[in-house]
């Protein structure tokens, strides 16, 4: 067990409502310039952050996976907030749909070329849908407890 001076409270919310609250050693969200770690007593902060995993590590040292979309995050008095537009733990992720939506987003973004389909195709929401459907397929290859992999 963690020493309870060193334990953050963590909230994810979503427009759907609080999707991930608990207790934890250390958070690693994913910035717009790369990961930021924060852990007890971490200077207040906002951030905003990209399409990616939030890792979780609870007080007996286990990991929770969080595929997270954009939002930011709020670090305050050992209380960590994050607001975005989707959460999913590892274990709720169906890989057969984030397979699905990386193929559609996929095929859409081939279509670039085409003049006819940059008239009826916005390819940044495809961009988004392609990152998204990638990021769930990595964090859903994650099981809580394990430890990130490296590299």
């Amino acid at each position: 067990m963690a020493d309870q001076d060193a334990i953050l409270h963590i909230e994810i919310v979503t427009p759907d409502g609080v999707d991930y609250e608990g207790e934890a050693d250390l958070v690693v969200v994913p910035g717009l310039e790369g990961e930021l770690g924060i852990m007890a007593h971490h200077e207040p902060l906002i951030s905003l952050l990209a399409i990616g995993e939030t890792r979780v590590r609870t007080p007996e040292g286990l990991y929770e996976h969080i595929a997270t979309g954009l939002g930011y995050a709020e670090v305050l008095f050992n209380r960590v907030r994050v607001v975005c537009d989707s959460a999913e733990r590892s274990v709720e992720i169906d890989t057969l749909r984030a397979e699905a939506a990386r193929r559609r987003a996929e095929e859409r973004l081939a279509t670039a070329a085409d003049p006819a389909a940059r008239a009826e195709i916005d390819f940044y929401r495809a961009e988004q849908a392609l990152r998204r459907a990638t990021n769930r397929i990595k964090v859903a290859q994650r099981r809580a407890g394990d430890a990130p992999a490296r590299g």
